[in-house]
């Protein structure tokens, strides 16, 4: 009986670090948009925006989108998504409080990595799979440094 009853918490232990582990998959593309999708679908999706060109990719940007975001841009390579990258609104910022915006995507992408090492005044959450990575990267004093990228791998 001591055996069984060792053997049920160790199980329940089990099934609460891989839920904790897993607590979401991260979507490969962004917003509901798969990588590779085509740059046609994007600029029909998101209006308002300009292309451009940044080296060898192909860019897409949106300035003010909405209140929380000050620029949206997308990267593509061969025509079809690859990346990401959102800029918040500093005033935005300040109002919701990024402790507040970062609960949010651990919430739903887990508790992620965090990284200082590139740069002391940045803080840089790391959530990563097999086909996507995503960084969300702020400085607790420059609230318009406050970015969130998707990255394809």
């Amino acid at each position: 009986m001591h055996r069984f009853l060792t053997l049920i918490v160790a199980l329940i232990a089990l099934l609460i670090s891989l839920q904790a582990a897993f607590a979401a998959g991260l979507f490969p593309g962004y917003a509901g948009n798969p990588w590779g999708t085509s740059s046609h679908k994007i600029i029909k999706d998101y209006l308002k925006g300009q292309m451009g060109q940044v080296g060898e990719l192909v860019t897409y940007q949106q300035k003010n989108p909405n209140k929380e975001i000050r620029q949206r841009t997308f990267a593509f390579k061969d025509n079809k998504l690859n990346a990401v990258t959102v800029s918040f609104n500093a005033d935005y910022i300040k109002k919701e409080g990024i402790e507040k915006l970062l609960a949010k995507h651990k919430k739903a992408y887990g508790e992620g990595t965090m990284d200082r090492s590139k740069a002391p005044h940045l803080i840089t959450y790391l959530w990563e799979d097999a086909k996507t990575r995503i960084t969300f990267a702020y400085a607790p004093k420059r609230p318009d440094l406050t970015i969130l990228m998707f990255q394809q791998k």
